[in-house]
């Protein structure tokens, strides 16, 4: 078994609509000593937020209140800061010019999404 990545100290965006999945995200955030930024649950406060805010990653929902969070993605790669997507449609969900985008399918084990935030940001 592959230990888990260190993410301590990782300043996280989260733009979740739900409630409680918001919840879920931050809580197994904060397990691994991460610092939430927002969370959002509107694409347009999510918008200003990764214009402005400083952090290293942002956790996106893709669809937020019936509005694609896209917007959000690509300013963000224009400030070079790494993401991902959850999505219960997994990649299908994301644009076909954009295969690099990541997508964390919805439901997730919290070692998957912490995974896939590592893979994420050795890219970088």
């Amino acid at each position: 078994m592959a230990p888990t990545p260190d993410l301590s100290g990782l300043r996280v965006l989260v733009l979740e609509d739900e409630m409680l999945v918001s919840m879920l995200i931050e809580d197994m955030l904060t397990e691994q000593h991460c610092v939430i930024v927002g969370p959002f649950a509107a694409v347009s406060e999510a918008l200003v937020a990764a214009r402005a805010e400083a952090f290293d990653f942002a956790v996106l929902d893709v669809n937020v209140g019936g509005v694609k969070a896209y917007p959000v993605a690509e300013t963000l790669a224009a400030r070079g800061i790494p993401f991902v997507f959850l999505s219960g449609y997994g990649q299908s969900a994301m644009p076909p010019d954009r295969p690099d985008w990541r997508v964390c399918s919805k439901p997730f084990r919290d070692e998957q999404l912490v995974e896939i935030i590592a893979q994420q940001l050795a890219r970088r």
